[in-house]
């Protein structure tokens, strides 16, 4: 890794702090992000989407299940965006997104609550399992609060989003028309056209979300391997015995 082509600012942060950071390195790679998003995830959530006729819940479970692929392309963006470089989708490197790590991501890793934190010890350290595993201890002791806490806070907030087209589907409705929302929430039966409202709502609030929700977690493993390896120090050496003035980059 070539710290000298990062295009952040390396220094020690408390982890809220970190995580903030997340915010600012999605935005330099908006994009590029969203570029990868729109070719390669929403596609798949809108053929999710057309599973609705058929079954009506399956979309959105689809949807949820699949979210681990959908956070390595976002990361494979990001690690790459972090050192200056602009990821194209023909860019995008299939083979590592879909690893073996992959197969377990999503059957059961998805739910371990430090995810977007652990995802880029198992996509870009390239370490065999009991390596991995050490690694993710010796980096957990330090951030296993505030990670887990970046994943209950955006699984919060997306619910809230998601949630929200029901009383916009009121609103929107032309007058005359019966929404039946209450109904739904007691016996769960519910139109056609309001549960595909619902898979659309919950793909937007995934596309709104889950890019942040990995810079977040990205940029908090950042952090924390600076605080393990010194990387400020040793830039601030290599400057040093290069001559070279103070770090002058922005934070993100």
């Amino acid at each position: 890794m070539d710290l000298e082509a990062l295009n952040l600012r390396l220094r020690p942060r408390g982890p809220y702090e970190a995580i903030d950071l997340g915010q600012a390195l999605l935005r330099r790679n908006l994009r590029e992000v969203y570029t990868a998003w729109a070719a390669t995830v929403l596609p798949l959530g809108i053929a999710f989407a057309a599973l609705a006729p058929v079954v009506e819940w399956l979309p959105i479970v689809l949807m949820w299940w699949f979210k681990p692929l959908y956070d390595r392309i976002v990361l494979v963006v990001l690690s790459r965006g972090v050192f200056g470089e602009r990821v194209t989708v023909r860019d995008l490197p299939w083979r590592a997104i879909f690893d073996r790590s992959l197969w377990w991501s999503l059957p059961l890793g998805r739910f371990v609550v430090t995810r977007s934190f652990m995802l880029p010890v198992t996509m870009l350290e390239g370490l065999d399992r009991a390596r991995r595993r050490l690694r993710m201890r010796t980096l957990l002791k330090g951030a296993r609060f505030p990670a887990t806490l970046l994943t209950t806070a955006f699984l919060y907030a997306e619910q809230a989003l998601a949630l929200g087209y029901l009383p916009l589907a009121v609103l929107l409705a032309p007058q005359g028309v019966d929404v039946p929302v209450w109904r739904w929430l007691i016996d769960e039966s519910m139109p056609l056209w309001l549960s595909m409202v619902g898979d659309v709502s919950y793909l937007m609030a995934l596309t709104l979300l889950e890019p942040l929700y990995v810079a977040c977690g990205f940029t908090l493993y950042l952090n924390r391997r600076v605080e393990l390896e010194a990387w400020d120090i040793e830039l601030d050496l290599r400057r040093q015995l290069k001559g070279d003035g103070p770090d002058r980059r922005e934070a993100a």
